[in-house]
């Protein structure tokens, strides 16, 4: 039989496009968008002014997730360097996103697989039937023309299973794809703990360096001071004069003052060390000297075999690779989308209905109820035909992600060779320096130590005496410096061979 619409089911019909054409009208008489925004570049989204009419750009304070919950840390402890280190890998927010990107990589190889294995559904399809046809007369028996009417209601559970049996590669290109991101995401994670080693590493030498030159530096202060004892002796004695004392004065203020920076530039490196461990600015937090850590005595001897044996090892390296290797399972994935997919499906399930009979031929109504199983089980052949061109196009964007892929890694090949070079460079140049700062200390000390006697005993100048001072303060300066420095470059040579690889392998 066929299903005629009657009237009342085609106004039933024309209720949701009328309904619609009306919201399209609506929204094309709305004028401009719908949020809003700052009527002019120079006017903020808000109406706030400061008292004297400017545009105040001040955001009110929004309410932010709360953070993490940080460590406990010992006030009365001097943490060490592999200490600092721990410390970071555990709380810093960096490696935590890192180890969840690799859990979601993780979970993207399962989601591929999950494809290998039947999909099972239940479903329930309810809703009211309403069907509505011409009938003929029957002469035969007295019977005029007339229309049959059925109306009512119908459910209809079932279970639905689909397995894909062949797919000629393109589950297996996805799982390979899938299996390249875990790998690279793990890597990735390892990676981010090598870098936040360095930072640590990297941040506590600068510190312990910004301490040396603020020690330097009250010591200075201290040396100007006495100075400047001996300047108001020596001309209550009659051996000095005004302008000698005035002098000193002027040199104890210049050594207060750079102590003053000092200080300020050891704040900062704390702080760079603190953020670099992801706590927060004010944390009461002790560090270990780094006083008695013996330096390299010399760089790797062989540069080539360097590169060569650490350019294997770099994480960035293996990530591109990784990535390689997925867009190149990415083509392999495209092409198999030509090709067919075969497919096992079937259901189970019952068809309940009640329905109301009205044959205008007939008079009265009759009520009937039916509940009857169903099932199927078959095939399904889906092959594609005409797209439009778009797997050709797809098929061109894979193999240019390939080639892309391609030169990022030999691009990271040549990055790390000349970041090897130059921390190799780095370290040698800064065990140089350092092993030369150690005569130019010496030479600086006994120069202010005989500078400092003559001129108690009246033989030399408060000129001489205040270049000595400052001479010996910046081979002091010179030789904290050159001692980080040598630290920090060791640190760089290993992180760029990629040997720095846990707490106890940093210098």
């Amino acid at each position: 039989m066929t299903a005629v619409p009657t009237r009342s089911a085609a106004l039933g019909l024309l209720r949701p496009v009328a309904l619609l054409a009306v919201a399209v009208a609506l929204t094309a008489c709305t004028d401009g968008p719908g949020g809003q925004t700052s009527a002019d570049p120079a006017s903020p989204t808000g109406d706030g002014r400061t008292a004297s009419g400017a545009a105040d750009f001040a955001l009110a304070p929004t309410g932010l997730p709360p953070g993490a919950v940080p460590p406990r840390i010992d006030p009365n402890r001097a943490y060490t360097l592999p200490e600092l280190i721990d410390i970071a890998q555990r709380n810093n927010p960096r490696t935590q996103a890192a180890w969840y990107r690799a859990r979601e990589a993780a979970a993207g190889v399962g989601i591929v697989e999950a494809t290998y294995l039947p999909q099972i559904s239940a479903n329930v399809l309810a809703g009211r039937v309403r069907t509505s046809q011409a009938e003929p007369a029957l002469p035969a028996i007295g019977v005029r023309a007339g229309r049959l009417t059925a109306e009512g209601t119908t459910v209809v559970p079932n279970i639905a299973f689909q397995w894909l049996l062949f797919d000629f590669g393109r589950r297996d290109a996805a799982r390979r794809i899938a299996a390249e991101a875990n790998i690279g995401a793990n890597i990735a994670f390892d990676g981010v703990h090598q870098e936040v080693m360095f930072e640590v590493a990297s941040a506590y030498y600068r510190y312990n360096a910004a301490r040396a030159e603020t020690g330097v530096s009250r010591t200075r202060v201290e040396d100007a001071r006495t100075l400047r004892e001996i300047a108001v002796a020596r001309r209550a004695e009659g051996l000095g004069t005004e302008v000698d004392v005035a002098q000193t004065r002027q040199i104890e203020a210049r050594a207060v003052f750079d102590r003053t920076l000092a200080e300020n530039t050891e704040r900062d490196a704390r702080a760079r060390l603190l953020r670099a461990m992801g706590l927060a600015p004010t944390t009461p937090l002790r560090v270990a000297s780094l006083r008695g850590r013996s330096l390299p005595r010399a760089v790797p001897g062989d540069l080539d075999r360097l590169i060569e044996s650490a350019v294997a090892r770099r994480p960035d390296v293996q990530i591109a690779l990784a990535q390689l290797r997925a867009s190149e399972a990415g083509v392999a994935l495209v092409q198999a989308e030509r090709r067919p997919r075969v497919l096992a499906v079937g259901e189970a399930g019952r068809s309940i209905g009640r329905l109301t009979l009205d044959d205008s031929r007939i008079p009265g109504r009759f009520r009937v109820s039916s509940s009857r199983p169903q099932s199927s089980v078959g095939v399904l052949v889906s092959v594609p035909l005409v797209d439009g061109g778009l797997r050709a196009a797809q098929e061109d964007q894979a193999s240019a992600r390939v080639a892309a892929a391609a030169s990022d890694l030999d691009a990271l090949r040549n990055l790390a060779a000349t970041e090897i070079v130059e921390s190799y460079d780095l370290l040698r140049t800064s065990l140089a320096a350092y092993a030369a700062s150690g005569p130019l200390l010496a030479a600086a000390e006994e120069t202010w130590e005989s500078v400092l006697g003559f001129y108690q005993n009246g033989l030399a100048s408060l000129a001489e005496v205040s270049v000595s001072k400052t001479a010996l303060a910046d081979a002091q300066l010179v030789r904290e410096e050159a001692y980080a420095n040598a630290f920090v470059a060791a640190a760089a040579l290993a992180f760029a061979t990629g040997e720095l690889t846990s707490r106890d392998s940093a210098p």
